[in-house]
């Protein structure tokens, strides 16, 4: 009888054991699918706080809680801010490659999406002074060239009053990329308030002593529509692109083509830090620029590449490369949003931001290097298309809040598609793996020769083919090329004779 009782006993505990190492075990694949981090990185961090304050609350037990707070990760990733192992110095637009996106070297990219040529009314200057009276006199049609040299402009921001129209806009640009440099030691540099300003290869540098100094390079506000940048290299602030209404309308349909955004490190402030934050804003683009190294190393540390919010709607994300960290580390980085962090309500076109964006659009980019969030957040992002972009190295996908429903299909997708707090959404035909985001391991390892380094030769096109586009949608691949019809890609390059499309990143 007391052997059966003895065994009986190691049975059910053995049973026991095993149930709480499964259901240890479980926990911790799940916690790793949720926050794609190691297990014992997210609970270090959960518990650390919870033990410190049990630590103030029961002195007499101090070495038993100290004694748990060892066994606990030593620090968050988010807080190692540094250089990126083996990076270069600060990028400059003498050493950018010459590629499919980013700023063209020798002049604006003929795409087709409202380049400007230099007209009768044409003005050159080469001081800042002859700079800001051309703008205050400028009209319809006019073009004003600035000549090579550095430009520095200290105090107030650069009113932009005239307005051109649709066909014949204003200009203000520089013969090619780089003979112009501006330095900006301003709050906000370029403050648009007229409608139809064309933007071409302008140099643009932050050079405020302090970081929460220099916030904007372009402020394009109220009745401004119709505004392009393209084809500029723009460095060293907060926020170099913001984008909002007014009491006298909002700017509409504009577009933010082919330039490079870079910060040479992490911005020590407080004040949002969002690359392109287009607020209550219709109809614009953001097609083929570069955006890499947006970081707040103060607050609460969040940062984002580029989002749309506010309540606007119908506005596209199309073959930007995003690389959160490039060549710096640290903080948590997000790459391109409808959503972004909310708006408060004064900033709302129509005074309501429920929801924040509808109709969004995010196809053919490549969003990497986001190892502390995700690629791609959608906060209250209604009836929203997310197709053939390559998520690599980041989280993955958040959708999250009851007034978000997207539709996510032929993705390459590292880490997950997470729906949160009552979000809708459908998917299909993307290449993700449930049992690799449970163990943090990237998909794209298996896809392309070396994703993670930003070399995009597929080892497996087999693998690559998927549904095919909406019918009637006219869509480009991440090289320009309009997808063939019916094609049914996965991911943002198209392969096959004549069709080769593997970019190697910078």
């Amino acid at each position: 009888m007391i052997r059966w009782i003895v065994g009986r006993v190691l049975r059910l505990t053995a049973i026991g054991l095993l149930a709480t190492l499964l259901g240890l075990t479980g926990l911790a694949l799940y916690t790793q699918y949720v926050f794609q981090e190691s297990f014992y990185t997210t609970w270090s961090r959960l518990l650390r706080p919870q033990i410190a304050w049990q630590k103030g609350k029961y002195p007499s037990a101090r070495p038993l809680f100290d004694l748990a707070e060892g066994l606990l990760a030593d620090s968050d990733p988010r807080d190692r801010f540094g250089p990126v192992a083996g990076a270069a110095p600060p990028a400059r637009p003498g050493n950018w490659p010459p590629g499919v996106v980013g700023p063209d070297m020798e002049s604006a990219p003929a795409d087709g999406r409202g380049g400007a040529s230099p007209g009768a009314d044409a003005v050159s200057v080469a001081t800042p002074r002859e700079l800001t009276a051309a703008i205050e006199k400028a009209a319809p049609g006019t073009v004003i060239t600035v000549l090579p040299g550095l430009y520095r402009f200290d105090g107030h921001s650069i009113d932009i009053r005239p307005a051109g129209t649709p066909d014949n806009p204003i200009v203000l640009r520089a013969t090619r990329l780089g003979a112009a440099t501006f330095h900006f030691n301003l709050l906000e540099g370029l403050h648009v308030q007229g409608a139809y300003w064309r933007f071409e290869n302008l140099l643009i540098e932050g050079v405020c002593a302090s970081d929460s100094r220099c916030e904007h390079a372009f402020h394009v506000v109220g009745g401004a529509a119709g505004v392009i940048i393209r084809n500029n290299w723009v460095a060293n602030f907060n926020s170099p692109v913001k984008v909002n209404g007014s009491p006298k309308g909002y700017p509409d349909n504009g577009a933010i083509l082919r330039n490079a955004f870079v910060n040479d490190r992490p911005r020590q402030t407080d004040n949002p830090v969002t690359f392109l934050d287009i607020v209550a804003a219709n109809g614009w683009v953001v097609d083929g620029n570069f955006i890499a190294d947006f970081a707040k190393a103060l607050g609460n540390r969040v940062s984002y590449g580029a989002f749309f919010k506010g309540a606007g709607a119908d506005n596209i994300f199309e073959r930007n490369l995003v690389r959160c960290e490039w060549r710096h580390r640290g903080g948590i980085r997000i790459g391109l949003s409808f959503g972004g962090g909310g708006t408060t309500g004064e900033g709302c076109r129509g005074g309501s931001c429920s929801p924040e964006h509808t109709g969004g659009i995010l196809r053919s980019n490549i969003v990497m290097d986001c190892p502390n969030d995700v690629g791609v957040y959608l906060n209250q992002s209604a009836r929203t298309t997310i197709h053939n972009n390559l998520i690599v190295n980041t989280r993955g996908v958040d959708v999250r809040f009851a007034t978000t429903d997207a539709t996510i299909f032929n993705n390459v997708i590292d880490g997950r598609i997470l729906g949160r707090e009552d979000a809708r959404y459908s998917e299909r035909d993307n290449r993700a793996s449930l049992f690799a985001a449970m163990l943090n391991r990237r998909i794209s390892d298996r896809l392309f020769a070396n994703a993670a380094a930003g070399y995009l030769r597929t080892t497996d096109p087999a693998a690559l083919v998927g549904a095919s586009l909406p019918a009637g949608e006219q869509v480009r691949d991440f090289c320009g090329r309009p997808f063939a019809e019916d094609t049914g890609i996965i991911g943002p390059f198209q392969y096959g004779p004549n069709l080769g499309c593997a970019p190697i990143l910078p």
